[in-house]
């Protein structure tokens, strides 16, 4: 395949591309004993819950006194909430639950909250945060101005993102794309790989990367992997995970699903990483699997996005992996190896690698899109396969849009969690009549997640979902460069014509309705 060639993804749709795509689909063993193995998992976990809450009701029936107890924590707790600093949303479905079921509401939420179950490891990000830093290689910060300046002095100030030139980013509008050049440059890796992906899974894609891996260990190449665990349990077989840990591999899991009833199996990495000799990266919205490449049909085409990343800026990433590494292994990281190792690319455009997730303070990913919408002044294009944004996502798109803005969002026409669909087209709709172009790309899944505006690009793991926001560890590339912007343009634009412009709400029978009420009310807690 020639590398320099753009192909656009549309063209794959059409077959015109000589390579060989014919769809197959993967039978392996994790589709019976993996299956069997969380279902067992999540019923121990589900009559632990059960237990609990039988407990909790047996005491309020029996004892007057604790009854009473249960109210007056009920009320603290929901005077708590209140004051928190979660969404407005967040907060009233949370003390609606509490006041309601305050027998037990108040206990659930204590064992859900954040300060509670994370606190701990929280500590721990923050020394790694605080001991990692010392290796971030002092350089001389671009002069910005404008739009650029604000988002840089945002990311610096609250995830000590640090903007960079010298760096070259190159966009993929396909994983198919993505991962051919991947592979290309897997096969001149001399020194180290590292691979983080929240889904792993045996398939044709695997395959051809484990190949190249296994050939690289042996020729002295030190190879780290990160997968998580609830992304990747069905989905990788034990016998490929022993292939890999026997060839040679450092495999590690993100947060291992137990069974023991606990909140904190809900945060996930959901970033995504190949890092190769601290030279050139790969990032995006492609997890390593076969359906990011189109080799399997699970939802129509699979429409995704992806960034390579030379230069300075190498660093950034790198430096975000370790610091994944050192909390998994609970060991430290000798940093200092796999750092300014880049070579310097030519190029006066600013690059800021970013990450966010429970280990930072404020909801990055999030505040850095709002910022982007509140900047831009002639259009907004984004792309998302999840739309479930907080209030003040939703206001902001209205009101870019009333301001003469071109607001358009990219959805999927095949959805790959219905329930999720549901509350996509319903938030989404809503802002049809303020303005905001819905797209649906036909027969399509939409995967990619990505802003564009006048002033610059944002390709990365991040949905516009509250679990992407506030549960998830996710990570992006923010850029003003001018050819990537390009690329990214011409992309929205070929994609605008493979899609269903959505003119107007559709209207939905009773059911439909209801069942639509329910997940709104506990959409923030998805």
């Amino acid at each position: 395949m020639d590398e320099n060639k753009y192909y656009h993804p549309l063209e794959m749709r059409r077959g015109s591309r000589s390579r060989d795509t014919r769809l197959v689909k993967i039978r392996t063993e994790h589709s019976n004993a993996s299956l069997i193995k969380g279902g067992f998992m999540m019923l121990f976990v589900f009559l632990q819950l059960c237990i609990i809450l039988a407990l909790n009701f047996y005491f309020a029936t029996a004892l007057r006194w604790y009854l009473i107890c249960c109210y007056a924590l009920s009320v603290v707790t929901a005077v708590y909430v209140l004051s928190s600093n979660r969404s407005t949303q967040t907060k009233a479905i949370w003390v609606l639950f509490i006041l309601l079921v305050f027998v037990a509401g108040y206990l659930v939420f204590w064992m859900s909250e954040d300060s509670v179950v994370y606190s701990r490891a929280r500590k721990r990000h923050t020394k790694i945060l605080e001991r990692s830093n010392a290796f971030v290689e002092p350089h001389t910060s671009p002069e910005l101005s404008g739009v650029v300046k604000a988002d840089s002095e945002f990311l610096k100030n609250s995830g000590g993102f640090l903007p960079y030139t010298n760096t070259g980013v190159e966009y993929y509008p396909s994983g198919d794309i993505l991962f051919d050049n991947v592979i290309e440059n897997l096969k001149h890796a001399e020194s180290f790989i590292f691979i983080e992906f929240f889904i792993i899974s045996d398939g044709v894609l695997l395959d051809r990367v484990w190949n190249i891996l296994e050939q690289k260990i042996k020729q002295g190449v030190e190879v780290r992997i990160i997968y998580d665990d609830m992304g990747t349990s069905k989905e990788l077989s034990g016998k490929m995970r022993r292939k890999m840990i026997n060839g040679g591999a450092q495999v590690k899991i993100f947060n291992r699903l137990i069974s023991r009833f606990s909140f904190a199996m809900n945060y996930r990495d959901h970033r995504k990483f190949f890092i190769i000799d601290g030279k050139v990266a790969y990032t995006g919205g492609c997890n390593l699997s076969d359906e990011y490449i189109n080799v399997k049909r699970m939802h129509g085409y699979w429409k995704d996005t992806g960034v390579k990343v030379t230069g300075e800026a190498i660093d950034a990433l790198t430096l975000t992996f370790l610091r994944q590494w050192e909390y998994i292994v609970k060991q430290p990281v000798d940093f200092a190896k796999y750092l300014h190792l880049y070579e310097k690319v030519e190029n006066d455009s600013v690059v800021i690698p970013y990450a966010g997730g429970p280990d930072y303070a404020l909801p990055v990913c999030k505040s850095i899109y709002e910022n982007i919408i509140a900047e831009a002044r002639e259009f907004i294009y984004i792309y998302t396969p999840y739309f479930v944004p907080d209030d003040s996502v939703i206001e902001s798109l209205k009101n870019k849009a009333l301001s003469g803005v071109d607001v358009r969002l990219v959805l999927p026409d095949i959805p790959d969690k219905f329930y999720v669909y549901i509350l996509t087209l319903h938030y989404a709709e809503k802002l049809i009549p303020y303005g905001v172009k819905i797209y649906k790309m036909t027969d399509s899944f939409v995967h990619g997640k990505g802003v564009l505006t006048e002033n610059c690009a944002v390709i990365g793991s991040a949905n516009f979902d509250m679990r992407s926001f506030y549960q998830q560890f996710e990570n992006g590339i923010y850029t003003d460069d001018k050819t990537f912007r390009k690329q990214v343009a011409d992309d929205f634009k070929d994609t605008f014509r493979e899609c269903e412009l959505v003119e107007k709400a559709q209207k939905r029978n009773l059911f439909y309705r209801i069942f639509r009420g329910i997940l709104r009310i506990v959409a923030p807690l998805m």
